[in-house]
C-alpha cells in the first residue's frame, strides 16, 4: 500500500512525488496503481498513525491524501469490458445498494438475496461479493441464498428477451416458492453486450422492477 500526501496552497501548487504520470512516474507505471483520494481525517480514521493530523486552517494549506495499491492483475490483461466494470465496482455496488435501501420500511425489514447475470463468471462473482457488502454497510439483512428455477423454468426464460425474461423469472421465483413472503432479490445484470455499466432490478413477491 502505498500513501501520497499531496498540499496544495492557495496561490500556488507544490506538488510532491504522487501517483499521477510525470517526471516521478510513466504512464504505464501510473496504470497498475488503483488510487483513493481521501480526506485527511478520514485517511487518520482509516489507517491510524500513518498520515498524521491536519494542521490548523491558519497555515493556508489544503492537505489531501492519496492512497494507492497495485494492481493484483495488470492493464490489458482482462477483456476491456470486464476491465471496466470492475474498476468502477465498489462505486456501482454503493450506487446499487443506496438504491435498494431507499425504497422504504418494508422492503429494508427483508431479507435480501443478490443474484448478479453477467457472461463472465468470474466478474459475476465479484459483483455479487460487492452488492452483498454494501447492503450490509447500509444496515439491510442479507441471505447468501441463491433462488432456484427448474429446469423446464430456465428453458422458457432463457429463450425470451431481457425484458421480459427477468420479470418472468421474478414471478417463477415467487410461485414456486424460492423466493418468500419476507425475501427480496436484488438482481445486477448486463443488459446489453455493448454496455460497460450494469443494470439493477428488485424482485419483490412475483414483482419485478427495474431501479437503475
Amino acid at each position: 500500500m502505498q500513501i501520497f500526501v499531496l498540499f496544495v496552497l492557495t496561490l500556488m501548487a507544490t506538488v510532491k512525488p504522487d501517483p499521477a504520470p510525470g517526471l516521478f512516474r510513466t504512464k504505464t507505471a501510473s496504470a497498475e496503481l488503483d488510487c483513493e483520494q481521501l480526506t485527511v481525517a478520514r485517511a487518520n480514521q482509516e489507517r491510524p498513525g500513518q498520515i498524521g493530523e491536519a494542521r490548523p486552517r491558519g497555515d493556508y494549506v489544503d492537505r489531501r491524501v492519496v492512497v494507492c495499491s497495485e494492481r493484483l492483475i495488470s492493464h490489458g490483461v482482462r477483456p476491456v469490458r470486464d476491465e471496466a466494470i470492475l474498476s468502477t465496482l465498489d462505486a456501482r455496488a454503493d450506487e446499487v445498494a443506496s438504491a435498494a435501501a431507499a425504497l422504504g420500511p418494508d422492503l429494508q425489514s427483508r431479507t435480501w438475496l443478490v443474484e448478479t447475470y453477467y457472461p463472465s463468471v468470474q466478474v459475476a462473482s465479484k459483483v455479487s461479493f460487492a452488492a452483498k457488502n454494501s447492503l450490509m454497510e447500509h444496515g439491510l439483512t442479507v441471505s447468501d441464498r441463491t433462488p432456484i428455477l427448474g429446469f423446464g423454468d430456465l428453458d422458457v426464460i432463457t429463450r425470451m428477451p431481457a425484458e421480459q425474461a427477468y420479470p418472468a423469472a421474478c414471478k417463477r421465483y415467487y410461485a414456486t416458492g424460492s423466493l418468500g413472503e419476507q425475501d427480496a432479490l436484488l438482481a445486477v445484470v448486463s443488459r446489453d453486450p455493448r454496455e460497460t455499466i450494469l443494470h439493477a432490478g428488485l424482485c419483490s413477491r412475483g414483482q419485478w422492477k427495474w431501479l437503475r
